[in-house]
C-alpha cells in the first residue's frame, strides 16, 4: 500500500500544484486583461485627442479659406464697381459724342440747304 499511498499523496500534490498554477493564470490573465482594457483605454483616449486636433485644424483652416475667399469677393466687387463708374462715364462720353455728332450733322445739312438755296437764288438772278 505503500505505491498507492504514495500514487496518492503525488497525485494530490499534482492537484495542489495544478491549483496553484491555475490561480497564477487566472492572476495573470486578470492582470494582463486590466493591462490590455488600460492600454486600449489609452489609445481610445489618444485617438479621440488626434481626432479632435485634426479637427480643429479643419475647422481653423476652413475659417481661414472662408476668411481669404470674402476678402476676394469685396476685392472683386470694388474692382466690378470701379469697371461699372468707368464704364458708365464711357456711356456719358458717348452719348454726349453722339448728341454732339448728331447736332453736327443737322447743322451742316442747315448750312448745306442755305447754300443751294442761295446757289439757286444766284442762278436765277
Amino acid at each position: 500500500m505503500e505505491g498507492a499511498t504514495m500514487v496518492q499523496q503525488i497525485l494530490k500534490a499534482l492537484d495542489l500544484h495544478s491549483g496553484k498554477i491555475q490561480k497564477q493564470m487566472k492572476e495573470m490573465e486578470d492582470r494582463l486583461r486590466a493591462e490590455i482594457q488600460d492600454t486600449e483605454n489609452r489609445l481610445r483616449a489618444e485617438i479621440q485627442d488626434t481626432e479632435n486636433r485634426l479637427y480643429a485644424k479643419i475647422r481653423e483652416t476652413e475659417d481661414r479659406l472662408h476668411q481669404k475667399l470674402l476678402d476676394l469677393e469685396k476685392r472683386t466687387d470694388a474692382r466690378f464697381e470701379r469697371l461699372e463708374t468707368k464704364m458708365n462715364y464711357w456711356r456719358l462720353e458717348w452719348s454726349e459724342t453722339q448728341e454732339t455728332v448728331d447736332f453736327l450733322a443737322r447743322k451742316t445739312l442747315q448750312h448745306e440747304r442755305k447754300l443751294r438755296s442761295r446757289a439757286e437764288q444766284s442762278e436765277i438772278s
